[in-house]
């Protein structure tokens, strides 16, 4: 909520955190069929996207997240023509997108209101890329497309909201919609999916992974961190026939220089490696859920974490 028109707090993921954030305006406040959307001016970290009461990204350190949701994926793969982008209303997704070699990118984001709202406040975070001519902007449920099966595609990102709540963004976790995913990869394709907090909310971390592992032979979690989210974050990669995790630092590097990007505040050829190389205690507690088949009891904020089981 924002108190006072001086502080927001997320709603929590669990129930014994919360984070203030100071707040200077409110630059919009609407309410769409799906969901409360708000862009809010913050102190610290400038302006920044709420929906359903929860911190979607801000414009002063999105691209911890946005570049290393996309270059790991995009790199991986050694020529990405046909992109699908599912979520990513703020667009920060779609500009990094747009700096690989694509021929075109379609992005499914359910709420048009999202991305008005987003084009007219955020230009920080999306630089005009909904207005590329190789992106095909579609307002359509991103579940119902994937059930469609109407396209493949080399690199699929699967940017929706926190599965918290009422959110549209739900059905993005179910396995189901993962079987759809998989149907749609092209040969030497690759999937990539923001998994939460492997802190806050570690059961939807290894239900991902492990439904993942169910349609793909090829799945690694790896992670960032989100100084606005107060926490660091965990993506999860799928593949038939690509690892992600097995690109050498020579080899990032080189594909970064020949597709000319050379402006990554976060993402580098050392980091693409880093991020695959878990801590001991995720580590354990995937490879223990992998041996249970569903999320174990292994991590360490269990049970207060447990609280959201239902969500996985």
């Amino acid at each position: 909520m924002i108190d006072g028109g001086l502080w927001h707090t997320d709603d929590p993921e669990v129930p014994s955190q919360r984070v203030f954030l100071q707040v200077r305006d409110v630059l919009y406040r609407g309410t769409s069929p799906f969901q409360e959307i708000a862009v809010i001016e913050t102190v610290l970290f400038g302006r920044a996207l709420v929906l359903n009461n929860v911190l979607q990204t801000a414009e002063r350190d999105e691209f911890c997240y946005h570049e290393m949701l996309v270059h790991p994926v995009m790199i991986a793969h050694p020529a990405p023509r046909r992109v699908l982008i599912i979520g990513g209303g703020d667009g920060g997704a779609l500009r990094r997108v747009l700096q690989h070699p694509v021929e075109q990118v379609t992005m499914v984001e359910i709420d048009q209101q999202v991305v008005e709202a987003c084009r007219q406040h955020l230009w920080n975070i999306h630089r005009g890329a909904f207005d590329d001519p190789r992106v095909e902007l579609r307002f359509e449920d991103g579940f119902a497309y994937v059930e469609r099966r109407s396209a493949t595609f080399d690199v699929i990102i699967v940017d929706g909201p926190d599965p918290l709540g009422p959110t549209p963004g739900m059905v993005l976790f179910s396995p189901d919609f993962y079987h759809g995913l998989a149907d749609m990869l092209a040969p030497g394709g690759l999937v990539v999916q923001q998994t939460e907090s492997p802190m806050l909310l570690p059961i939807q971390t290894a239900a991902t992974h492990l439904h993942l592992r169910e349609v793909l032979p090829i799945v690694r979690t790896y992670l960032t961190t989100v100084q606005s989210y107060d926490s660091f974050w965990s993506f999860t990669v799928a593949s038939r026939d690509v690892d992600p995790a097995a690109l050498d630092i020579e080899t990032v590097a080189a594909r970064l220089q020949e597709r000319g990007i050379d402006d990554c505040q976060y993402y580098s050829p050392e980091i693409h490696w880093a991020a695959f190389r878990l801590p001991p205690f995720l580590r354990r507690f995937i490879e223990d859920s992998i041996a249970l088949g569903r999320p174990a009891d292994s991590h360490p904020l269990l049970p207060e974490a447990a609280a959201r089981r239902a969500t996985a």
